[in-house]
Protein backbone atom coordinates (compact mmCIF):
# COMPACT_ATOMS: atom_id res chain seq x y z
CA UNK A 1 0.00 0.00 0.00
CA UNK A 2 1.30 3.53 -1.04
CA UNK A 3 0.85 6.11 1.55
CA UNK A 4 1.79 9.70 1.64
CA UNK A 5 1.23 12.07 5.04
CA UNK A 6 0.32 15.41 4.67
CA UNK A 7 1.86 17.13 8.21
CA UNK A 8 3.82 19.21 10.15
CA UNK A 9 7.22 18.16 9.66
CA UNK A 10 8.82 19.88 13.47
CA UNK A 11 9.19 18.85 16.70
CA UNK A 12 6.04 20.52 17.90
CA UNK A 13 3.06 18.02 19.54
CA UNK A 14 1.73 17.67 15.86
CA UNK A 15 4.99 16.52 14.24
CA UNK A 16 5.93 14.35 16.99
CA UNK A 17 2.06 12.63 16.56
CA UNK A 18 2.68 12.36 12.33
CA UNK A 19 5.95 10.28 13.41
CA UNK A 20 4.82 8.07 15.88
CA UNK A 21 1.67 7.42 13.79
CA UNK A 22 3.85 6.98 10.44
CA UNK A 23 6.49 4.38 12.13
CA UNK A 24 3.52 2.41 13.84
CA UNK A 25 1.91 2.36 9.96
CA UNK A 26 4.96 1.52 8.16
CA UNK A 27 5.68 -1.22 11.45
CA UNK A 28 1.67 -2.41 10.38
CA UNK A 29 2.06 -2.93 6.23
CA UNK A 30 5.58 -3.25 5.78
CA UNK A 31 5.48 -0.31 3.11
CA UNK A 32 7.26 2.98 3.52
CA UNK A 33 4.77 6.15 4.28
CA UNK A 34 6.16 9.79 2.29
CA UNK A 35 5.97 12.54 4.64
CA UNK A 36 4.49 15.90 2.72
CA UNK A 37 4.98 18.58 4.58
CA UNK A 38 5.70 22.83 4.79
CA UNK A 39 6.30 25.62 6.76
CA UNK A 40 3.13 26.17 8.71
CA UNK A 41 3.83 29.28 9.74
CA UNK A 42 2.32 28.59 13.71
CA UNK A 43 4.73 31.27 14.87
CA UNK A 44 5.94 27.98 17.33
CA UNK A 45 9.44 28.24 17.91
CA UNK A 46 10.25 24.76 16.47
CA UNK A 47 8.79 26.02 13.65
CA UNK A 48 10.66 29.99 13.61
CA UNK A 49 13.94 27.64 14.07
CA UNK A 50 12.87 25.00 11.40
CA UNK A 51 14.04 22.68 14.19
CA UNK A 52 12.18 19.14 12.35
CA UNK A 53 11.03 16.10 13.86
CA UNK A 54 12.25 14.21 10.68
CA UNK A 55 14.90 15.45 8.06
CA UNK A 56 13.07 12.05 5.69
CA UNK A 57 10.04 14.23 4.29
CA UNK A 58 9.50 15.57 1.02
CA UNK A 59 9.38 19.72 2.33
CA UNK A 60 8.53 22.83 0.43
CA UNK A 61 8.56 26.87 2.12
CA UNK A 62 5.43 28.82 0.93
CA UNK A 63 4.34 31.99 2.43
CA UNK A 64 1.59 31.67 5.41
CA UNK A 65 -0.30 34.36 5.33
CA UNK A 66 -1.99 34.98 8.78
CA UNK A 67 -5.41 35.47 10.36
CA UNK A 68 -5.12 39.24 11.36
CA UNK A 69 -7.98 40.97 9.59
CA UNK A 70 -8.25 44.71 8.57
CA UNK A 71 -10.45 47.31 10.37
CA UNK A 72 -10.81 48.53 6.55
CA UNK A 73 -12.87 46.66 4.77
CA UNK A 74 -11.53 46.36 1.20
CA UNK A 75 -7.84 45.98 3.00
CA UNK A 76 -9.96 42.86 4.81
CA UNK A 77 -11.33 41.23 1.63
CA UNK A 78 -8.44 41.96 -0.46
CA UNK A 79 -6.23 39.90 2.40
CA UNK A 80 -8.92 37.15 2.28
CA UNK A 81 -8.59 36.77 -1.36
CA UNK A 82 -4.45 37.00 -1.24
CA UNK A 83 -5.14 34.30 1.38
CA UNK A 84 -7.85 31.89 -0.39
CA UNK A 85 -5.41 32.32 -3.15
CA UNK A 86 -2.34 31.22 -1.57
CA UNK A 87 -3.57 28.42 0.59
CA UNK A 88 -5.26 27.53 -3.11
CA UNK A 89 -1.46 27.09 -4.41
CA UNK A 90 -0.17 25.13 -1.38
CA UNK A 91 -2.99 22.94 -1.91
CA UNK A 92 -2.61 22.37 -5.12
CA UNK A 93 1.61 21.63 -4.00
CA UNK A 94 0.00 18.87 -1.59
CA UNK A 95 -1.94 17.36 -4.26
CA UNK A 96 1.26 17.55 -6.62
CA UNK A 97 3.77 15.42 -4.30
CA UNK A 98 1.61 12.85 -3.19
CA UNK A 99 -0.06 12.55 -6.59
CA UNK A 100 1.30 8.41 -6.98
CA UNK A 101 0.20 7.44 -3.71
CA UNK A 102 -2.72 5.27 -3.34
CA UNK A 103 -4.15 6.66 0.31
CA UNK A 104 -2.91 10.34 1.44
CA UNK A 105 -4.04 10.77 4.80
CA UNK A 106 -3.72 14.90 6.07
CA UNK A 107 -3.48 15.86 9.38
CA UNK A 108 -5.36 18.80 9.90
CA UNK A 109 -4.32 21.28 12.30
CA UNK A 110 -4.22 25.28 11.66
CA UNK A 111 -2.97 27.91 9.34
CA UNK A 112 -0.70 25.77 6.31
CA UNK A 113 -2.55 22.81 7.23
CA UNK A 114 -6.53 24.42 8.39
CA UNK A 115 -9.20 23.59 6.85
CA UNK A 116 -8.69 26.34 3.41
CA UNK A 117 -5.89 24.30 2.76
CA UNK A 118 -7.78 20.79 2.80
CA UNK A 119 -10.69 21.81 1.36
CA UNK A 120 -8.85 22.94 -1.61
CA UNK A 121 -7.06 19.97 -1.71
CA UNK A 122 -10.19 17.74 -1.52
CA UNK A 123 -11.10 19.37 -4.56
CA UNK A 124 -8.10 18.39 -6.91
CA UNK A 125 -8.95 15.33 -8.90
CA UNK A 126 -7.71 12.64 -7.46
CA UNK A 127 -7.64 8.59 -7.97
CA UNK A 128 -6.19 8.02 -4.57
CA UNK A 129 -8.00 7.39 -1.08
CA UNK A 130 -8.10 10.51 1.02
CA UNK A 131 -8.50 10.86 4.45
CA UNK A 132 -8.35 13.52 6.95
CA UNK A 133 -7.49 13.92 10.63
CA UNK A 134 -9.45 16.96 12.21
CA UNK A 135 -7.38 17.57 15.32
CA UNK A 136 -8.89 20.93 15.95
CA UNK A 137 -11.09 23.29 14.24
CA UNK A 138 -10.58 26.60 12.82
CA UNK A 139 -11.76 30.00 12.67
CA UNK A 140 -12.32 29.76 8.64
CA UNK A 141 -14.94 26.43 8.93
CA UNK A 142 -16.51 28.17 12.59
CA UNK A 143 -17.75 31.45 11.20
CA UNK A 144 -18.82 29.62 7.72
CA UNK A 145 -20.36 25.75 9.12
CA UNK A 146 -21.55 25.33 5.36
CA UNK A 147 -18.04 24.70 4.39
CA UNK A 148 -17.89 21.49 6.65
CA UNK A 149 -19.58 19.38 4.04
CA UNK A 150 -16.93 19.56 2.01
CA UNK A 151 -15.22 17.18 4.23
CA UNK A 152 -17.71 14.01 2.24
CA UNK A 153 -15.38 14.55 -0.49
CA UNK A 154 -13.00 12.72 1.78
CA UNK A 155 -13.35 8.61 1.84
CA UNK A 156 -13.03 9.11 5.23
CA UNK A 157 -12.79 11.63 8.68
CA UNK A 158 -10.53 10.39 11.81
CA UNK A 159 -11.62 12.62 15.03
CA UNK A 160 -9.95 11.82 18.35
CA UNK A 161 -12.96 11.86 20.29
CA UNK A 162 -17.17 11.27 20.08
CA UNK A 163 -17.96 15.27 20.93
CA UNK A 164 -15.74 15.98 18.10
CA UNK A 165 -17.78 13.52 15.62
CA UNK A 166 -20.91 14.66 17.19
CA UNK A 167 -19.88 17.95 16.39
CA UNK A 168 -18.79 17.17 12.60
CA UNK A 169 -22.09 15.41 12.17
CA UNK A 170 -23.85 18.33 13.37
CA UNK A 171 -22.33 20.48 10.46
CA UNK A 172 -23.25 17.83 7.47
CA UNK A 173 -20.38 15.73 7.49
CA UNK A 174 -21.63 12.35 6.64
CA UNK A 175 -21.76 9.96 9.94
CA UNK A 176 -20.86 7.05 8.40
CA UNK A 177 -17.27 8.89 6.86
CA UNK A 178 -16.83 9.86 10.63
CA UNK A 179 -14.21 7.54 12.87
CA UNK A 180 -12.73 7.86 16.01
CA UNK A 181 -8.98 7.37 16.89
CA UNK A 182 -8.06 7.83 19.73
CA UNK A 183 -4.41 9.72 20.68
CA UNK A 184 -1.75 6.69 20.44
CA UNK A 185 1.25 6.36 22.83
CA UNK A 186 4.46 4.71 23.32
CA UNK A 187 4.44 2.88 26.60
CA UNK A 188 8.01 2.01 28.23
CA UNK A 189 8.51 -1.81 28.97
CA UNK A 190 9.55 -0.60 32.57
CA UNK A 191 9.80 2.58 34.56
CA UNK A 192 12.96 3.96 36.30
CA UNK A 193 12.45 3.39 40.33
CA UNK A 194 12.55 7.18 41.14
CA UNK A 195 11.45 9.37 43.70
CA UNK A 196 7.75 11.33 42.54
CA UNK A 197 7.45 14.52 44.20
CA UNK A 198 5.36 16.90 41.90
CA UNK A 199 2.53 17.65 40.66
CA UNK A 200 1.66 18.65 37.33
CA UNK A 201 -0.60 20.54 34.73
CA UNK A 202 -0.73 20.98 30.98
CA UNK A 203 -1.67 23.97 29.61
CA UNK A 204 -1.97 23.05 26.10
CA UNK A 205 -1.74 25.52 23.09
CA UNK A 206 -3.04 28.67 24.83
CA UNK A 207 -2.52 28.16 28.20
CA UNK A 208 -5.46 31.10 29.34
CA UNK A 209 -8.26 29.13 26.96
CA UNK A 210 -10.51 26.37 28.17
CA UNK A 211 -8.04 24.56 30.00
CA UNK A 212 -9.57 25.35 33.76
CA UNK A 213 -5.86 27.17 35.22
CA UNK A 214 -8.44 29.76 36.63
CA UNK A 215 -9.80 26.52 38.98
CA UNK A 216 -6.47 24.73 39.54
CA UNK A 217 -4.86 27.86 40.74
CA UNK A 218 -7.77 28.64 43.75
CA UNK A 219 -7.41 24.85 44.50
CA UNK A 220 -3.53 24.73 45.15
CA UNK A 221 -4.32 27.98 47.09
CA UNK A 222 -6.51 25.34 49.06
CA UNK A 223 -4.20 22.92 49.38
CA UNK A 224 -1.20 25.70 50.53
CA UNK A 225 -4.01 26.57 53.54
CA UNK A 226 -3.84 22.97 54.60
CA UNK A 227 -0.17 21.30 53.93
CA UNK A 228 1.85 24.82 53.86
CA UNK A 229 5.62 24.19 53.60
CA UNK A 230 4.35 20.40 52.62
CA UNK A 231 2.69 21.55 49.71
CA UNK A 232 4.45 19.60 46.73
CA UNK A 233 5.73 21.81 43.54
CA UNK A 234 3.04 22.71 40.45
CA UNK A 235 5.09 22.42 37.31
CA UNK A 236 3.77 23.75 34.21
CA UNK A 237 3.91 23.04 31.04
CA UNK A 238 2.25 23.04 27.27
CA UNK A 239 2.75 23.50 23.49
CA UNK A 240 2.61 27.82 24.02
CA UNK A 241 5.96 28.25 23.35
CA UNK A 242 9.13 29.16 25.24
CA UNK A 243 8.02 32.28 26.86
CA UNK A 244 6.06 31.82 30.38
CA UNK A 245 2.71 33.85 29.82
CA UNK A 246 2.25 37.02 31.98
CA UNK A 247 -1.59 36.27 32.78
CA UNK A 248 -0.25 32.76 34.23
CA UNK A 249 2.30 34.70 36.59
CA UNK A 250 -0.23 37.60 37.57
CA UNK A 251 -3.13 34.38 38.58
CA UNK A 252 -0.65 32.57 40.27
CA UNK A 253 0.67 35.52 42.59
CA UNK A 254 -3.53 37.06 43.07
CA UNK A 255 -3.67 33.15 44.44
CA UNK A 256 -0.85 32.95 46.60
CA UNK A 257 0.67 30.49 45.25
CA UNK A 258 3.33 31.83 42.74
CA UNK A 259 6.39 30.39 44.88
CA UNK A 260 4.93 26.99 45.14
CA UNK A 261 4.74 26.59 40.79
CA UNK A 262 7.39 25.71 37.97
CA UNK A 263 6.96 27.19 34.27
CA UNK A 264 8.67 24.74 32.68
CA UNK A 265 6.96 26.07 29.73
CA UNK A 266 7.12 24.17 26.36
CA UNK A 267 8.78 20.66 26.23
CA UNK A 268 9.95 17.94 24.20
CA UNK A 269 8.15 14.76 24.08
CA UNK A 270 10.85 12.63 25.68
CA UNK A 271 11.49 15.53 28.34
CA UNK A 272 7.73 15.37 29.10
CA UNK A 273 8.08 11.80 29.50
CA UNK A 274 10.83 11.90 32.11
CA UNK A 275 8.59 14.31 33.79
CA UNK A 276 5.78 12.47 34.05
CA UNK A 277 7.76 9.33 35.41
CA UNK A 278 9.02 11.97 38.36
CA UNK A 279 5.49 13.59 39.46
CA UNK A 280 2.75 12.36 41.36
CA UNK A 281 0.08 13.59 39.83
CA UNK A 282 -1.79 14.96 36.47
CA UNK A 283 -3.66 17.60 36.30
CA UNK A 284 -6.13 18.26 34.08
CA UNK A 285 -9.46 20.49 34.98
CA UNK A 286 -10.02 21.16 31.00
CA UNK A 287 -13.20 22.51 30.15
CA UNK A 288 -12.70 23.09 26.39
CA UNK A 289 -9.54 22.14 23.46
CA UNK A 290 -8.14 18.39 23.53
CA UNK A 291 -6.36 16.66 26.06
CA UNK A 292 -5.39 13.32 24.45
CA UNK A 293 -1.59 13.43 24.50
CA UNK A 294 -1.36 14.26 28.37
CA UNK A 295 -3.86 11.95 29.18
CA UNK A 296 -2.33 9.03 26.77
CA UNK A 297 1.44 10.33 28.22
CA UNK A 298 0.49 10.10 31.64
CA UNK A 299 -1.55 6.74 31.35
CA UNK A 300 1.35 4.96 29.62
CA UNK A 301 4.02 5.97 32.30
CA UNK A 302 1.55 5.10 35.28
CA UNK A 303 1.17 9.14 36.33
CA UNK A 304 -2.28 9.05 38.14
CA UNK A 305 -4.81 11.92 36.85
CA UNK A 306 -7.11 13.69 38.32
CA UNK A 307 -9.41 15.34 35.10
CA UNK A 308 -12.77 16.48 33.89
CA UNK A 309 -15.30 14.33 31.75
CA UNK A 310 -14.36 17.21 28.87
CA UNK A 311 -11.30 17.42 26.22
CA UNK A 312 -11.97 13.67 25.09
CA UNK A 313 -10.62 12.13 28.15
CA UNK A 314 -13.33 9.96 28.49
CA UNK A 315 -12.68 8.51 25.32
CA UNK A 316 -9.15 8.18 26.83
CA UNK A 317 -9.57 6.99 29.91
CA UNK A 318 -12.69 5.32 30.37
CA UNK A 319 -13.41 4.75 34.12
CA UNK A 320 -9.51 5.31 35.09
CA UNK A 321 -8.93 8.59 36.20
CA UNK A 322 -10.24 10.63 39.32
CA UNK A 323 -13.08 12.50 37.73
CA UNK A 324 -14.04 15.71 39.20
CA UNK A 325 -16.68 18.66 37.91
CA UNK A 326 -15.29 21.83 35.81
CA UNK A 327 -14.61 24.75 37.76
CA UNK A 328 -15.36 23.13 41.16
CA UNK A 329 -11.92 24.58 43.07
CA UNK A 330 -13.22 22.72 46.11
CA UNK A 331 -13.49 19.32 45.05
CA UNK A 332 -10.06 19.56 43.01
CA UNK A 333 -8.82 20.21 46.48
CA UNK A 334 -10.19 18.05 47.99
CA UNK A 335 -9.15 15.02 44.84
CA UNK A 336 -5.76 16.34 45.15
CA UNK A 337 -5.28 16.40 48.91
CA UNK A 338 -7.04 12.64 48.94
CA UNK A 339 -4.18 11.37 46.20
CA UNK A 340 -1.49 12.88 48.09
CA UNK A 341 -2.36 11.54 51.43
CA UNK A 342 -2.87 7.71 49.72
CA UNK A 343 0.15 5.95 48.10
CA UNK A 344 -2.04 2.69 47.30
CA UNK A 345 -4.82 5.06 45.99
CA UNK A 346 -2.06 6.53 43.64
CA UNK A 347 -0.65 3.21 42.71
CA UNK A 348 -3.98 2.05 42.18
CA UNK A 349 -5.35 4.84 39.80
CA UNK A 350 -2.27 4.49 37.80
CA UNK A 351 -2.46 0.71 37.49
CA UNK A 352 -5.99 1.42 35.65
CA UNK A 353 -4.74 4.24 33.69
CA UNK A 354 -1.64 1.60 32.57
CA UNK A 355 -3.89 -0.96 31.83
CA UNK A 356 -6.08 1.06 29.43
CA UNK A 357 -3.28 2.38 28.06
CA UNK A 358 -2.15 -0.74 26.62
CA UNK A 359 -5.52 -1.89 25.87
CA UNK A 360 -6.38 1.01 23.74
CA UNK A 361 -3.72 3.48 23.35
CA UNK A 362 -0.69 1.96 21.69
CA UNK A 363 0.25 2.82 19.09
CA UNK A 364 0.49 -0.27 17.35
CA UNK A 365 -3.50 -0.15 17.97
CA UNK A 366 -3.61 2.85 16.44
CA UNK A 367 -1.60 1.99 13.27
CA UNK A 368 -4.24 -1.18 12.88
CA UNK A 369 -7.19 1.46 13.29
CA UNK A 370 -6.09 3.74 10.81
CA UNK A 371 -5.30 1.33 8.47
CA UNK A 372 -8.33 -0.48 8.64
CA UNK A 373 -10.20 2.69 7.97
CA UNK A 374 -7.45 2.93 4.68
CA UNK A 375 -8.89 -0.31 3.47
CA UNK A 376 -12.90 0.80 3.73
CA UNK A 377 -11.92 3.84 1.74
CA UNK A 378 -10.77 1.57 -1.52
CA UNK A 379 -13.57 -0.11 -0.39
CA UNK A 380 -15.90 2.03 -0.71
CA UNK A 381 -14.53 3.93 -3.95
CA UNK A 382 -14.19 0.39 -5.01
CA UNK A 383 -17.83 -0.13 -4.66
CA UNK A 384 -19.83 3.18 -4.19
CA UNK A 385 -22.85 3.79 -2.48
CA UNK A 386 -25.36 6.14 -4.05
CA UNK A 387 -25.53 7.85 -0.72
CA UNK A 388 -22.26 9.04 -1.54
CA UNK A 389 -21.66 12.54 -2.22
CA UNK A 390 -20.39 13.84 -5.36
CA UNK A 391 -18.08 16.86 -6.47
CA UNK A 392 -20.46 18.73 -8.54
CA UNK A 393 -23.32 18.61 -5.63
CA UNK A 394 -20.82 20.73 -3.58
CA UNK A 395 -21.65 24.55 -3.85
CA UNK A 396 -20.18 26.00 -1.52
CA UNK A 397 -16.83 28.06 -2.22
Amino acid sequence: MQISMICCPFKTSYGNYASALIAAIEKKTGSEVKWVASNCGCGDAMETRRDFQTQKCDYFEMVVPGEYRSAVAWKRSFREVTRNSIFYIRAKRYASRSRNSEVVHFQQILNAYGSTVVFHWLRQPSDAIRIVTVHELDRDQVEVPEKNQLYNLADGIIVHCEDMKRRLIDLKVQEDKVHVVLHGVSVPEALPNVRRDAIVFYAGHKPMSGKGMQNLFKAMSMVLERLGEHTPTLKIHGHYGEITPEEGKKLAEANGIANKIVWLNQLSINEIVNLYQQSLMLILPFTGSFAGLPASLAAANRLPIICTQKAGLPDHLADSPVWIDPENSEQLADRILELLRDEQRRQEVAIRQLNRAKSHLRWEVIAEQTVNIYEQGIARKTQPSSSQMQPEETTVV
